[in-house]
């Protein structure tokens, strides 16, 4: 079942029962917090939760006030990024989950849609930057999908690899795009493609926009056809229109970058993706455990500026034997980056801004 925002907004001050769903306001919210508009008074841009999950209503009751809420982004409750976590707000509790694993669980569920968005930036591909949108085009979908307010054109691509495994490593999933007209080479004349982000949403046909679909439905007024449209009980039948399912939150985002060109003809262009760890020259965690600083010494991450000097091996100096060259520097002032460095300069301050991991390896 789908769950879109705008019939799912929370409300203060409500009752809600056991069942009932909200979802996150997704809207832009500036920097103070307080002002849920994402034209931001100091034009500075405006932030997004990016909340895709729904919450359900687990134990009855009132919502809290808008007053308590007042200094919230939205003016809402922080609702979780996790599914299964639970967040109290008045008298109600809500547990979060995921729209997405009801379509799945489902005996028969709609098509999955594969739509793809590559960013193409001046400082790292070259070019004017740019965004690429498409959809692969599969399960029978050959026309230009909405999702989301966004066009995302057929495009006869090849995807594959993706899959995840409990042996170690990491997929290096393919992307084939045929290269009609040189379409591509053409492209990769002007930008140059590794490094570029790739984005692969993955949702269903029942959450894609409801433009997509043909919404000439005949309609006519309730007293017209209140004695024609009944079942033999006496119901009166609603008439309802095509696809009124549609959530552009009902998604799962995967983040890729192109590592390689792994082929080229007339017929395709072959990129080999890989997630960001495994990029060449990029090496997680950015900070290794060592015993020693790796901040320069008086320098930003240090942040000392005393006039006290000390030796390598943390001996103070007198002001008679500092060296001193022609800039004003005391040549002979030498950090030990150790932790007991890191204290002589701060005499025991508590908040120290050594850089290296205390418990790496038992210092003097």
């Amino acid at each position: 079942m789908a769950y879109p925002y705008a019939l799912h907004k929370w409300e203060a001050d409500k009752a809600y029962a056991v069942g009932d769903v909200v979802r996150a306001n997704p809207t832009g919210y500036c920097d103070d917090l307080s002002t849920p508009n994402p034209n931001c008074a100091d034009g500075s841009p405006a932030k997004f939760k990016n909340n895709t999950l729904a919450f359900k209503c687990i134990v009855a009751g009132t919502t809290d006030s808008l007053d308590t809420y007042s200094t919230f982004p939205n003016q809402e409750p922080a609702f979780p990024f996790k599914i299964t976590q639970k967040l109290v707000d008045g008298t109600c509790t809500w547990e979060a989950f995921e729209p997405l694993a009801e379509e799945l669980l489902r005996l028969a569920p709609t098509a999955v849609i594969d739509l793809f968005e590559v960013y193409l930036t001046q400082e790292v591909n070259g070019g004017a930057t740019t965004t690429l949108y498409y959809h692969a085009g599969t399960n029978g979908l050959t026309e230009d999908i909405k999702f989301g307010g966004q066009t995302y054109p057929a495009v006869p691509v090849e995807i594959a690899g993706f899959e995840f495994s409990g042996r170690g490593t990491l997929p290096r999933p393919t992307l084939k795009v045929a290269n009609v007209n040189n379409a591509i080479t053409s492209l990769m004349l002007t930008y140059n493609p590794l490094g570029a982000k790739v984005q692969r949403i993955r949702t269903f046909a029942k959450f894609i926009d409801t433009t997509n679909f043909n919404q000439q439905v005949p309609f006519a007024v309730e007293s017209d056809v209140a004695d024609a449209l009944t079942t033999e009980g006496g119901d009166s039948l609603i008439m309802q229109t095509f696809n009124d399912t549609s959530d552009d939150n009902a998604k799962i985002v995967e983040t890729w970058y192109i590592d390689r060109v792994s082929g080229e003809n007339q017929q395709f262009v072959e990129f080999e993706l890989a997630p960001k760890i495994d990029l060449v020259n990029v090496s997680l965690p950015r900070r290794t455990i060592e015993e020693f600083c790796p901040w320069q010494y008086r320098g930003t991450e240090c942040g000392y500026q005393g006039d006290s000097c000390f030796t390598v091996n943390d001996v103070a100096i007198a002001a008679a034997d500092k060296v001193v060259d022609s800039s004003g520097k005391v040549t002979n002032d030498i950090c030990g980056k150790k932790l007991s460095s890191c204290k002589k300069r701060f005499r025991g301050g508590v908040d120290l801004p050594y850089g290296g991991f205390y418990g790496a390896r038992l210092q003097a």
